[in-house]
């Protein structure tokens, strides 16, 4: 299965203004794709589970490079807690490219 993603991100201060805290749009989008996906082997400490509220666990991308299409758009957050905090509000589309069993619920 692909990925389309579109996102729209709220953060302080105006659309356009420069971002002091977590770097530009490219670098904080690097983040998310890397944070979708599951980690490679050996990349989690060996004791790491999921939380009692994480059950089931899933991961939306297999690997990063399976998103297709990505829309991002930047709004003002209106109302944040501090000058770091961001809201992400993602839409996904799955688009199923290879019939395998495993995906037949899909």
């Amino acid at each position: 299965m692909i990925a389309e993603l579109e996102i729209i991100l709220l953060r302080p201060g105006p659309p356009g203004m420069i971002i002091k805290h977590g770097g530009d749009i490219d670098n904080r989008m690097k983040t998310l794709l890397d944070a979708l996906k599951m980690p490679e082997d050996g990349a989690l400490p060996d004791a790491a589970e999921p939380n009692a509220n994480e059950t089931p666990f899933f991961c939306l991308l297999e690997d990063d490079h399976l998103v297709t299409r990505l829309a991002i758009e930047t709004e003002r957050l209106l109302e944040p807690r501090n000058d770091t905090e961001v809201l992400l509000i993602i839409a996904v589309r799955t688009k199923l490219v290879e019939t395998v069993i495993a995906a037949i619920g899909l």
